[in-house]
């Protein structure tokens, strides 16, 4: 219930951002069709509902979406330079990994298309993404808020304080994923906690998925006839404001049956029961199943132990 990333469909073009993308994309791969695949940022990130206020997920979303989209882009002008290069050479002459010494730099090395990319995504964390998200965090802390700012949904599971550090802690977690700039996401992760007034290795500072999850298998959909496993924590958000909150199938996108979600609930709390009253007491001594009934100690007077624990 958390991904994000770029997904390609086929449709039109909405703005002038998406045609350069597009065109980028479609040149590279070679695709000559009447209706062009549009490289779109997807972000579907759970996590993002529990953040305080439309503000502070608007931010997440630009964030995020941005070193998605900012970092594809750049691969594909990487590799169309490096083709142009290749085709507009008419002969193959040897090639230098140094300039010679009458260009005054001799150690200049030609980087390959992987570490250009590498080059700018550190710059993106060190530079870009650091100036911005200081000025983010600072509005944020202008705003204040306490516990009544967080929204209330079905898998809140944490006591969530603190709107600032709660935003810098999901983004920081997003952006860490990238293996190629854990060391620049750790200066960043630095920056932003002595901002906020909080140190950098405190307990606060460790981040914990906010949503619980409880899965419920195989539920059943009366539209397309599929079961699918689906996470009642998790409700998909909508484009309006409404009352009512539905879980909706993965594959046809209909409303799962209420009433049967909480009938298997129902079953499932009674299942639970049936097995906590059944179940058989242990020696905590020897560990072998008690058949004397009616007792508090097993036959070497140890006390007993239950094989499913009260919680």
């Amino acid at each position: 219930n958390n991904f994000g990333g770029i997904h390609f469909e086929k449709r039109e073009i909405e703005d002038n951002e998406e045609n350069e993308m597009t065109q980028l994309f479609n040149a590279e791969s070679g695709v000559d069709d009447s209706m062009p695949i549009v490289p779109t940022v997807v972000c579907g990130w759970n996590i993002m509902q529990y953040l305080p206020g439309d503000i502070a997920q608007d931010y997440f979303r630009t964030i995020v979406g941005r070193f998605s989209k900012d970092v594809f882009r750049k691969q594909l002008l990487i590799e169309q330079k490096a083709k142009s290069k290749t085709s507009s050479s008419a002969a193959i002459f040897p090639i230098s990994v140094t300039k010679s010494e009458g260009d005054g730099n001799v150690h200049a090395p030609v980087l390959s298309p992987q570490e250009q990319l590498l080059i700018y995504k550190k710059k993106m964390i060190s530079k870009h993404f650091a100036n911005y998200l200081t000025r983010v965090v600072g509005e944020i802390l202008e705003d204040g808020g306490g516990p009544e700012t967080f929204p209330h949904l079905p898998g809140s599971s944490l006591h969530l304080v603190n709107p600032a550090l709660e935003f810098v802690k999901n983004v920081l977690v997003i952006l860490d994923l990238d293996q190629d700039v854990k060391q620049e996401v750790v200066y960043l992760r630095k920056s932003l906690f002595a901002q906020i007034g909080v140190q950098e290795y405190s307990s606060i500072t460790h981040w914990k998925n906010p949503s619980a999850s409880f899965i419920l298998p195989d539920l059943y959909c009366m539209e397309c006839h599929e079961c699918r496993d689906v996470d009642l924590c998790v409700i998909i958000p909508e484009e309006e404001e409404s009352s009512s909150k539905q879980w909706l199938c993965g594959g046809c996108g209909s409303p799962y049956d209420v009433n049967q979600v909480e009938r298997r609930l129902v079953d499932i709390v009674q299942r639970k029961c049936i097995r906590y009253q059944l179940q058989d007491l242990r020696c905590s001594k020897t560990q072998q199943v008690a058949i004397r009934a009616m007792t508090r100690t097993s036959e070497c007077s140890a006390a007993l132990n239950l094989d499913i624990p009260y919680s």
